[in-house]
């Protein structure tokens, strides 16, 4: 079969949807490719479904108008050269109504550019290491004999139709940016209305200018060093899928009780969650991937809190409220989300140590941002916390705000659920959950096919997350339903936990 190259974490097709690929029995599914694609078989059962199970709107959330806008969202042509025509022509017209849009857009289209040149440049330098492991040995290397289709029928089939990723390279780079190009647009101009609308504020890193770590060359450098270095790396275990390249340790003095599916280089990245270089390179890569729409996707979360602050009359920065993000990662999210609610008390917790520190550098970034933008500005208690979100160690309803981001499509259903439970148990009355996590079937019709391929990252409870009910683990754990939102390939579920009745009414009866 057709050898391949193919852009970095390419088998992450939620940004497009290409033909229908072959589809094979379940035990093929499991038995063919062990380690890489499913933890039970359950779970392959559950996603080689062809129904679409459209969970959220069986419960009384009230929908986002972006929830249907994504429903029904189609790229305006086929055409990549089209569509990046058409996609730069309408940023550059939001960007001219005022400097306030001059300076998200430009901002914006400064970073996607950055993102996009450093991808292509991702794809060069794997090409040139590839071909230089294949003349250097009389026997191909395993990465590159090896078929890079990401469906590979594993059946023998020298005519099984190849998959447009699989037949790799700069037309496929170019064709992958002219679709997912517009699709960042659009999250983009969602996200500007939603700061037009008062739902949170223009970003800090925007605001700051040239001051910005995001346009300082030497950071830009250092991170595409990393960037490109970790892209040859993660291809280069994807492509072989040795079993040996699958897993990720924690360091031999490293005593704290991880959870064994934790224990996974997801992504195929290098250490897994276990390294410095892992936290340092994490955001880089990840904007990289989704050409810099991440930000926008994860502030969906400030969506259902402002309304939620409104409800509440919260006012002052968030003066008084207990803030918590569970999963915190990097903590770049924890930082949009202070710069909206400053006052407020924030912990951020993580089970990487090596993140917690990012975070850490993330917060401190912020808080002397803050400062010179407002020296009189109220700056809430900012800590970090090392721990599991299916064992959070607060109090029975000790917190008025948890959220989480990009979590659960990374758990077993088991451990979605306990940490389900434990969101609801730590939660005031009356207080918010919010959950981000990868759209789900039903969500973008146009996805359905090829949303399970983010699975052959090394992502095996993917599957089964497509069509995980995540209302009614919430709505068990004793919550009820708040407000959905989509942006691109992300969504949002709110929850609030119900106010417990008064003594007097209950002693009444």
């Amino acid at each position: 079969m057709v050898r391949s190259i193919t852009f970095l974490l390419p088998a992450l097709a939620l940004s497009f949807s290409p033909p229908p690929l072959p589809r094979r029995s379940v035990h093929q599914l499991v038995l063919s490719r062990p380690n890489l694609l499913f933890s039970t078989i359950e779970e392959a059962q559950q996603s080689d479904a062809t129904v679409a199970l459209p969970h959220d709107e069986q419960y009384s959330f009230k929908m986002g108008k972006s929830v249907q806008y994504w429903l029904d969202y189609q790229p305006e042509s086929t055409d990549g050269a089209e569509n990046l025509r058409n996609a730069a022509a309408r940023a550059i017209q939001q960007a001219g109504t005022d400097a306030r849009a001059r300076r998200y857009w430009s901002y914006h289209l400064a970073r996607a550019t950055f993102f996009a040149g450093q991808g292509a440049a991702a794809v060069l330098n794997y090409r040139l290491f590839d071909s230089s492991k294949s003349d250097s040995s009389s026997t191909p290397s395993s990465s590159s004999s090896y078929d890079l289709n990401l469906l590979d029928n594993d059946d023998g089939n020298d005519d099984a139709p190849e998959t447009p990723l699989a037949t790799g390279g700069f037309d496929v780079l170019f064709n992958f940016i002219g679709s997912i190009f517009p699709e960042a647009v659009a999250t983009w101009e969602q996200d500007w209305v939603a700061i037009k609308d008062g739902k949170f504020s223009v970003p800090y890193d925007m605001r700051q200018g040239v001051r910005s770590r995001q346009v300082n060359p030497f950071y830009l450098a250092d991170q595409s060093r990393r960037y490109i270095k970790e892209a040859r790396s993660i291809l280069t275990r994807r492509n072989r899928r040795l079993d040996s390249d699958i897993g990720a340790k924690p360091a031999n003095d490293d005593s704290f009780p991880y959870p064994d599916y934790y224990k996974n280089n997801f992504h195929f990245q290098s250490d897994g969650w276990f390294s410095k270089d892992s936290a340092k390179v994490y955001d880089s890569s990840t904007e990289t991937l989704f050409l810099g729409r991440q930000d926008a996707m994860q502030r969906l979360c400030l969506y259902s809190m402002s309304s939620w602050a409104k409800e509440q009359g919260v006012s002052g920065g968030g003066e008084g409220l207990k803030m918590l993000e569970v999963a915190c990662g990097t903590g770049r999210l924890n930082a949009f989300v202070r710069d909206n609610y400053s006052a407020a008390e924030m912990v951020a917790s993580d089970l990487s140590k090596y993140y917690l520190e990012e975070a850490k550098g993330h917060a401190e970034r912020w808080e002397k941002f803050a400062k010179r933008e407002d020296r009189n500005k109220k700056i809430g208690k900012f800590s970090v916390l090392q721990a599991a979100a299916e064992e959070l160690p607060f109090e029975d309803n000790s917190l008025d705000v948890v959220f989480n981001v990009y979590m659960f499509h990374e758990m077993p259903t088991e451990a979605r659920r306990k940490s389900a439970m434990e969101m609801a148990r730590v939660v005031k009355p009356g207080g918010l959950v919010v959950w981000v996590d990868s759209v789900q079937k039903g969500d973008r019709p146009s996805l359905d096919d090829s949303l399970g391929n983010f699975q052959y990252l090394n992502e095996p409870h993917y599957p089964s997350h497509l069509v995980e009910d995540v209302p009614k683990l919430f709505v068990e754990a004793g919550l009820e339903c708040f407000e959905k939102h989509v942006a691109s390939t992300s969504k949002s579920l709110s929850f609030v936990k119900p106010k417990a009745k008064a003594k007097k009414e209950e002693e009444a009866f």
